[in-house]
């Protein structure tokens, strides 16, 4: 929508102004120049300021300190870390932090005073925080000592966590509360309180600080040349957002946001009733509280869900026994159904092969089941799960007869080239009742904090299905897959024994299915496993050095949001033919799972190892594939064969180096080191 010239003129001039705490100078983009200073930074400085034309940053801040601005400055968005000057105020000598950013092809410098503080003691006990939280074994518990750490270091009236949902809703998962301002725990706000412009703002920059949201702000000298302050810790904030504040009985607030591996995960909220100064060392203490606890809450995640995904594969692992005597599709799912609908917290499942419906639990009836099958074959081509949480509102199932299912997952089964089988999982109804700090439908300028919350019964959804839930469905239906391949070779084999070329032409056919990945053309997890066997016996047997290389695709998730699953597979067929063209004879490929492969490296010491991994992500990152307008990574996990391994033991050494690869900042390789978790 566009802005009326009214607003577009309020919005200028309110990005034009800071609060009062500091001071702000603007300088051109090779820090020459002196632009335009906030209209306090005389009284702050205690300097006169000369006629706009003879402004100069030397006159300003010194010589010295501006050569090292600028020099510091060269080829950097902001400076690594604050400077400190000193300067006489009022005959007595006061203490200054200095920062710079970059901004619309100015730099712009912010000044506070700095307030003597007890150093040594807000140290240690930021040091002592950080350790307790590095050593937090479960996410309650973490986020919990979070907030009250921050309470007790800050001294704000409230300190909570805010955690996004998928609509963007914010929740309060964690609270510190003082006696001035009441409580917010278990309320939610709605999603227009976040909008898109403002979680963008917070990737930039992850802290805005509001000392006094009533302090009167601060324009500039001259006003002519007033800066963009998007991405300022002294820009002023919004009328809209100064008014929210005080709705909410806020005088003084500080936002540190929390980064997960896809976007923004939640962020950290502080509350003052009254006016609140919070010095730089102080607010730096709290973002690096924040910064430790998001990493130890993504890590434990990560654990978590390794420790979900590994439960579903053993829930259908194939046996020497399974092996020699493959189970129907029908017996598959007698045998694993209570086990899947608990894992996958469904009330029913249902497997869908060539016309054929096989169910358990509260599924629906076969021929609607077949319905469904019929459409997802039609509109969902590519090899990832299809999901919903609104059935009765979703366009390709609303028209079905699915009276006691709110949502459903379905997974393609690639059992043949003529059609595919569905693995589907479904779910009921599930009553949510929310608690709203305010309506959600209320409008900002209206808006008035109850007294107690507003609550609102949620219907028509069932629980969402999580992002590591489909990972587990998409592994569950390759082993699958493959299962009901062994059973169609063990039934081809009894029945076409007399037809030796017919039978022949069967194997072919379906040993290509039984080893090979569909999509990629490359080994199979059944088949690489099968090789990682043979080289164990042969390590014990002879003691060969041999290892794995396990790694996956950074981002993955980001490409098939952003340009869709056709272009994901692309990009997974793309990468498996550069690798394996680029390995040695007796080096195989598989894929793991997902966007994981695995490299079986034979003859290889560590540093052999190494070495291919090293050359393997030099080479993705040169791989260029139609439509996508970024660089590929890939995060490596390298393990080395030790005397008493099995292939889990290997493999869990490998993945548990890919993990530490992927929070060490993706694009690298790491090397497993002792026994895995």
């Amino acid at each position: 929508m566009t802005r009326s010239p009214a607003k577009k003129r309020s919005a200028s001039l309110l990005s034009a102004h800071i609060q009062p705490f500091g001071a702000l100078m603007v300088l051109d983009g090779e820090c020459r120049r002196v632009r335009s200073v906030s209209a306090n930074l005389d009284a702050l400085l205690d300097t006169p300021l000369p006629n706009p034309e003879k402004l100069a940053l030397s006159y300003l801040l010194g010589k010295r300190l501006s050569q090292r601005v600028r020099r510091e400055m060269q080829g950097r968005e902001r400076l690594p870390a604050p400077l400190t000057f000193v300067r006489q105020r009022h005959g007595r000598n006061v203490r200054y932090q200095l920062h710079a950013l970059r901004s619309a092809g100015q730099v712009l410098l912010e000044i506070e005073p700095l307030q003597t503080l007890g150093k040594w003691r807000l140290l240690g006990a930021v040091n002592e925080r950080l350790m307790k939280l590095a050593d937090a074994t479960h996410q309650d518990e973490l986020i919990d000592y979070l907030v009250a750490s921050i309470q007790q270091i800050t001294g704000y009236d409230r300190v909570v966590v805010c955690h996004f949902d998928s609509d963007w809703h914010g929740f309060i998962v964690a609270q510190a509360l003082g006696a001035r301002l009441p409580s917010i725990l278990g309320q939610r706000f709605p999603a227009r309180d976040f909008p898109a412009a403002l979680r963008s703002a917070y990737e930039r920059n992850p802290i805005r600080y509001i000392q006094d949201v009533e302090a009167p702000a601060i324009g500039f000298y001259p006003s002519s040349a007033a800066p963009s302050l998007e991405d300022s810790l002294l820009r002023a904030p919004a009328a809209d957002r100064a008014r929210y504040l005080k709705n909410l009985g806020v005088r003084g607030s500080l936002t540190i946001a929390m980064q997960g591996d896809a976007g923004l995960w939640g962020m950290v909220v502080c509350h003052a009733a009254t006016p609140y100064p919070t010095p730089p060392p102080v607010r730096d203490a709290v973002r690096a509280l924040v910064q430790m606890a998001t990493q130890r809450l993504l890590l434990l995640r990560a654990r978590q869900e390794a420790r979900y995904l590994q439960r579903v594969q053993d829930s259908l692992v194939l046996s020497s026994t399974a092996r020699k005597e493959p189970r129907s599709p029908s017996r598959l799912l007698s045998a694993q159904a209570e086990t899947w609908m608990a894992l996958f917290r469904a009330h029913g499942v249902a497997l869908w092969m060539d016309g054929h419906c096989y169910r358990a639990g509260t599924a629906p009836a076969p021929d609607v089941i077949d319905q469904l099958a019929q459409r997802l074959g039609r509109s969902h081509t590519h090899t990832g799960p299809w999901c919903s949480r609104e059935l009765a509102k979703e366009p390709l199932t609303r028209s079905l007869a699915l009276d006691e299912q709110c949502g459903a997952l379905a997974v393609p089964l690639p059992v043949s080239q003529q059609q595919r089988g569905w693995l589907l999982f479904f779910r009921p109804e599930q009553i949510d009742t929310r608690y709203w700090a305010m309506q959600p439908a209320q409008a900002p300028s209206t808006l008035a904090l109850p007294s107690s919350a507003w609550c609102e019964e949620v219907r028509g959804k069932c629980e969402a299905w999580q992002r590591v839930e489909r990972l587990a469905a998409v592994d569950l239906g390759e082993d699958l897959t493959l299962a009901i391949s062994a059973y169609e070779i063990s039934k081809l084999n009894r029945h076409l024994e007399q037809e030796r070329k017919a039978l022949a032409d069967a194997n072919q056919r379906l040993e290509q299915l039984a080893h090979f990945d569909p999509l990629t053309q490359v080994w199979n997890r059944y088949r690489i496993e099968q090789a990682i066997d043979a080289e164990l016996v042969a390590a014990q047997r002879y003691g060969a050095s041999f290892g794995l290389l396990l790694f996956d695709v950074d981002h993955f998730k980001a490409i098939n949001d952003t340009h869709g699953h056709a272009l994901g597979d692309e990009v997974l067929v793309a990468l498996a033919r550069l690798v394996e063209n680029s390995l040695r004879g007796c080096d195989h490929l598989g894929r793991w799972g997902g966007e994981e492969f695995i490299v079986l490296a034979k003859h290889a010491d560590r540093e052999a190892l190494v070495g291919l991994a090293e050359r393997l992500r030099e080479l993705v990152t040169l791989l260029s594939v139609e439509g996508l307008h970024r660089p590929l990574t890939v995060s490596i996990g390298v393990a080395e064969w030790q005397p008493g391994d099995s292939c889990k033991t290997l493999v869990a050494r490998a993945d548990q180096a890919m993990y530490c690869a992927k929070h060490g900042g993706r694009n690298r390789v790491e090397v497993a080191t002792g026994e895995a978790l």
